[in-house]
């Protein structure tokens, strides 16, 4: 799974990266015309749930679910309509399954802004507009070619081409009205047709307010206020970030960390929340396999039947599945052991039709 951090030049996001990916990538503002290669990074998602299942089993490993953080290059405003982004931004963004967008709030007199002053409600208001551009440039050529296509084809294959045209054409009114496609619902047999465009604007998006340290925990701040009714008229959860400060966290040790916070009045560093909420973007969840070798969480997607959770381990296991042995976390939490909830009754037989939920702990009996 990919998430990418997108925002315009100035606006902090390789900083960010750098705070929840630990990494010391560049801090610049680069044009998004350059064909920069973006930086990468992998980071575990912080789950309290892992943390006691560990403490419990006390493991030789625990692997917490990973995602991949892209941080493309700054995307310079007006450059979607100009002459279209890199080829290779483009390529990036289109590649990953959800977006961050990282707005400015921060005032620093030694970074100046490109347009002259700090507003973050302007600044994700023309992000949002570049990624819906984007989309309609793509519609536009595809829409143009379709035409040339329908006047060829016969049969099938014809009817094949009118239907894209006219999802399309609904795609392309949607976009000219400013509205981004993830507020769009689409039956199932049109997000087939439109899959395939991967657009900008259809993917989950999370706006990240890059605060200044004054404004660390509070709920009320000035940017937040601000922000808040725009992020719900996007469809965009919204969450405040100090990305200078958190980056300087990443740095210290464990100990040093929860010293720093709880100085800082905080109990869970902003890179926990951040990545957690880009995980929740994803329309994941993850189960449990527990045990004195390892306590492991497994990424799925929401509504997944226990037969095909059973193949994120292997494909072996999903072939010679017979039963799921299932125990949720809360009740393994109350009972203090996988011995004891089974005593109460709280470890279920599951057949391969059971969805799992959020947080099982499952060990699958199988034969091959």
């Amino acid at each position: 799974m990919k998430v990418g951090i997108i925002g315009l030049p100035g606006s902090g996001k390789t900083t960010v990266f750098n705070a929840i990916t630990g990494a010391n990538a560049e801090v610049h503002a680069f044009s998004g015309a350059a064909g920069a290669e973006p930086n990468l990074g992998i980071v575990p998602v912080p789950d309290e749930r892992q943390n006691w299942l560990s403490a419990l089993y006390k493991p030789k490993k625990t692997t917490f679910a990973t995602v991949e953080i892209v941080d493309v290059a700054g995307m310079v405003p007006g450059q979607s309509k100009k002459d279209g982004f890199s080829p290779q931004l483009i390529q990036h963004l289109r590649q990953v399954d959800a977006l961050v967008h990282v707005v400015r709030s921060f005032t620093d007199p030694a970074i100046p802004h490109p347009d002259g002053s700090v507003d973050p409600l302007r600044d994700a208001e023309i992000m949002e507009l570049e990624l819906i551009l984007a989309d309609l440039s793509v519609v536009e050529k595809r829409l143009e070619k379709l035409d040339q296509e329908i006047q060829r084809k016969k049969g099938p294959e014809l009817t094949t081409a009118e239907a894209e045209k006219e999802i399309l054409a609904r795609v392309k009114e949607l976009l000219t009205n400013e509205t981004p496609l993830r507020q769009v619902t689409l039956s199932e047999e049109e997000l087939k047709i439109v899959r395939g465009y991967t657009f900008l604007s259809q993917k989950p998006l999370l706006l990240v307010a890059n605060i200044d340290e004054g404004e660390i925990g509070k709920t009320d701040s000035a940017t937040l206020t601000r922000l808040s009714p725009f992020a719900t008229a996007k469809g965009a959860p919204l969450l405040a970030f100090c990305a200078k400060t958190e980056m300087e966290i990443a740095q210290l040790d464990e100990s040093e960390r929860v010293d720093f916070l709880s100085a800082l009045g905080i109990e869970e560093s902003g890179r926990d929340r951040l990545v957690k909420a880009a995980y929740q973007l994803l329309n994941v969840i993850p189960f449990f396999t527990v045990g004195e070798d390892e306590v492991k969480a497994w990424t799925i997607t929401a509504g997944t039947p226990a037969q095909e959770a059973a193949r994120k381990i292997h494909s072996d296991i999903a072939r010679g599945f017979i039963r799921a042995e299932v125990a949720a976390f809360d009740a393994l939490k109350e009972c203090g052991s996988w011995h004891n909830a089974k005593e109460k009754g709280l470890v279920r037989l599951e057949g391969k039709e059971y969805v799992v939920a959020n947080g099982d702990c499952i060990n699958f009996r199988f034969a091959v």
